[in-house]
């Protein structure tokens, strides 16, 4: 859009003395003929700009307009690329590219970023390239307005195929979420992407709904599990996960090297799997129905294996 382009420019040339119109050209995907009149336009708005001829010429703004009037400084700039550049990380896309670099040339330099005392690494996180490749699909299906299919199993195992109007991709807790709304069940909803089976991006397009980012809730066809509170003690290796998951003040202190907590957990195979990832380093300490039904668990798990 012209605005968001006009606003770059002004960016731009905040940060860099002269800029030339080739480079604007190639930076904002248009021609130089756009450059120039994207330059009238801003001198129409009272922006000083000024041109200066030559080979080691190009397009400025005057320097009283930065004292008075900038709008990124350096360490802005520097916060945006941080941010940008751990997105890039989680999902590999031409729009990302061109907008980091874009922020890069900003500050020039030949691109160097100045020292941060943050930064974002992502590369830690297992996901598989095909999670990837699903997430790349996704994301130009949202932005061509394209059905798509999935082959999906949903949290009891059961496997359907369903046909989705796709409008927002989520990254959390580790995961990532398609939300969108669901022909077969005439509602949105979200989809896990390590749940889905197989991918198909249709030709056909559709009309957008009014949509909004939609809360995490169990469904109306799938009932929320039993929550119950459980009591726990763990030593320190578990109580990093159990911080992570339920913050610091679920925990107290035993002694030197126990601690006592107290969370809230599904009467559920999800429930338990979340305990048995903590292996001998956590003990549910009172006896209840969570304590019943995680130790029929445990089992059930031991008579897969006598």
């Amino acid at each position: 859009m012209k605005i968001e382009r006009l606003i770059g420019i002004i960016m731009l040339l905040l940060q860099r003395e002269l800029v030339s119109a080739s480079e604007m050209a190639t930076m904002f995907e248009v021609t130089k003929r756009t450059i120039y009149r994207d330059i009238d336009s801003l001198s129409m708005a009272n922006i000083p700009i000024y041109t200066m001829p030559g080979v080691k010429g190009g397009i400025g703004i005057m320097p009283t307009y930065k004292v008075d009037k900038k709008l990124l400084t350096v360490e802005d700039l520097t916060a945006i690329i941080t941010g940008l550049s751990g997105f890039e990380q989680l999902l590999s896309s031409a729009d990302i590219k061109k907008t980091l670099q874009k922020m890069k040339n900003m500050l020039g330099h030949e691109n160097e970023l100045p020292a941060t005392s943050i930064s974002l690494d992502f590369s830690n996180l297992a996901m598989k390239q095909e999670f990837n490749e699903n997430v790349e699909q996704l994301h130009l299906a949202i932005k061509k307005q394209q059905l798509v299919a999935l082959t999906y199993i949903d949290r009891d195992g059961n496997q359907t195929i369903r046909k989705v109007e796709p409008y927002h991709l989520l990254f959390r807790n580790r995961s990532w979420y398609l939300q969108g709304f669901s022909l077969e069940r005439q509602d949105f909803r979200t989809f896990k992407l390590s749940r889905v089976l197989e991918l198909e991006v249709s030709t056909e397009t559709f009309e957008s709904r009014p949509f909004s980012l939609k809360p995490f809730r169990s469904s109306a066809t799938q009932p929320p599990f039993e929550m119950k509170e459980v009591s726990l003690i763990v030593d320190k290796i578990a109580r990093e996960q159990i911080a992570l998951r339920f913050g610091v003040t679920a925990i107290e202190p035993l002694d030197e090297t126990h601690f006592s907590a107290k969370v809230t957990l599904p009467n559920h195979e999800a429930g338990y799997r979340f305990l048995l990832q903590l292996g001998t380093h956590v003990t549910v300490h009172k006896h209840g129905d969570f304590y019943d039904g995680f130790v029929a668990y445990l089992r059930e798990i031991q008579h897969k294996y006598t």
